[in-house]
């Protein structure tokens, strides 16, 4: 009986070992990637929330309308600027939407502030696309009592 020679064996160990690195690298750098995208997706979803309470706090103690709550909300100021456009991180004026809950003259005047429709992509191979966030929905009661800037 032949046996295989010890350099014909090695040969075929280091074709083996490389091969096992680059699926055993291929599948870290996906993990990698996966967890990194999921983590931005999940930091502006918190964005988008935490900027709609901001915005819903300081328009109920503000009295203001509208257009001055969806300009807060994307541009981080009451007016926008000139010639509008995208917002942080691409928000629009028109993917917020404000309502005032109730009559003014009752205790539970409440002012509701929605931000739906926000589009956000990702990276992850095989599922790299443009995904919509889910709507934030706030809600405060408002504390001006009729008070302007």
């Amino acid at each position: 009986m032949k046996q295989p020679s010890t350099t014909h064996r090695k040969k075929r160990q280091k074709g083996q070992a490389m091969l096992e690195t680059a699926l055993v690298i291929t599948t870290l750098v996906s993990m990698l990637v996966f967890t990194l995208d999921m983590g931005r997706l999940l930091l502006v979803q918190q964005w988008v929330g935490e900027r709609t309470r901001a915005t819903a706090r300081a328009a109920s103690v503000n009295n203001w309308t509208s257009t001055q709550i969806a300009n807060y909300l994307v541009y981080n100021n009451t007016t926008a600027p000139n010639g509008g456009g995208a917002g942080y991180l691409g928000l629009l004026t028109s993917q917020v939407n404000s309502t005032f809950l109730g009559s003014s003259s009752s205790p539970d005047y409440r002012l509701q502030v929605t931000v739906s429709g926000v589009p956000v992509m990702t990276f992850i191979p095989y599922m790299a696309k443009t995904y919509t966030l889910r709507p934030v929905t706030v809600t405060m009661p408002t504390e001006s009592l009729g008070a302007t800037n």
